[in-house]
């Protein structure tokens, strides 16, 4: 079965829904996603979308979260020029593909969705960039993948909207 027939595209957390089984096998991710996404949607800090089996098994999801940038910590470049003094941004803060669909092309299913919606957000809302804080070397080596750059003297990286 190919990637598309087995994941269905990815849609918001609904209230009543949770992530309480999902496992990715990265600590981090796997912590937020059992005791904070439901508390994020309830509160209005976070977004999850996630991408569902057709057997309604949680196969992956992100979050989006409004986000600003200090400018005066952006050493020059695209990033920086033409912005006001907090560049305004779109934050994903996760992203994790469970275990067992992993090396199936779904984080990139994920994070091409994530691109997407984030060009129509940022349209209507503006926002300069999408910004992510890679965990580890093997998640900054995906996003650099993907066109992702660095922001010098941060642990994040960058793909620019406008």
């Amino acid at each position: 079965m190919g990637v598309a027939s087995i994941f269905l595209k990815p849609r918001r957390l609904e209230k009543g829904e949770s992530l309480r089984d999902f496992s990715c096998g990265i600590p981090l991710i796997d912590t937020w996603a059992r005791e904070r996404a439901v508390s994020a949607v309830k509160h209005g800090t976070a977004v999850p979308y996630v991408s569902f089996t057709v057997e309604e098994e949680v196969a992956g999801f992100y979050t989006f979260s409004a986000y600003s940038i200090d400018r005066d910590g952006v050493p020059g470049g695209r990033l920086r020029r033409n912005t006001p003094d907090r560049i305004p941004a779109i934050l994903i803060g996760m992203l994790g593909v469970s275990r067992q669909f992993q090396g199936k092309g779904l984080g990139w299913k994920l994070l091409h969705d994530a691109l997407t919606r984030a060009r129509g957000i940022s349209q209507q809302l503006g926002s300069r960039a999408i910004i992510v804080e890679p965990y580890d070397d093997s998640a900054r080596s995906f996003y650099t993948h993907f066109g992702f750059n660095p922001i010098p003297g941060s642990n994040s990286m960058y793909w620019r909207l406008a």
